[in-house]
């Protein structure tokens, strides 16, 4: 839900720095328009990162909390702890598994 959100804000950030780039071009203020075609570029950037082939997940609301809370405590995006998370429990089963056999 947080990823879908991010990226209506994005997208909606991205038209209002297209006009603001299309009147820049407009009124020859070419200042301006280098400014906002960099903003646009940056946003752009991110807005594709934020369209990267992930698989959704639905997470219990405890879960999704705690990796909200985890995620401002170490200044890590979302996604990354997340990540994180899984891989360690992926690995806990990996060597349990191994272990009991």
């Amino acid at each position: 839900m947080i990823g879908i959100s991010s990226r209506v804000l994005l997208s909606i950030s991205l038209v209002i720095v297209g006009v603001g780039l299309l009147d820049a071009f407009i009124g020859g203020d070419w200042d301006l328009f280098v400014v906002f075609a960099l903003s646009l570029v940056v946003q752009a950037v991110v807005w594709f990162r934020h369209r990267a082939n992930r698989t959704p997940v639905t997470l219990r609301p405890d879960l999704a909390s705690w990796i909200e809370r985890e995620s401002q405590r170490t200044g890590e995006p979302f996604d990354d702890v997340a990540d994180r998370a899984i891989a360690w429990y992926r690995h806990g089963l990996f060597i349990g598994g191994q272990s009991e056999g």
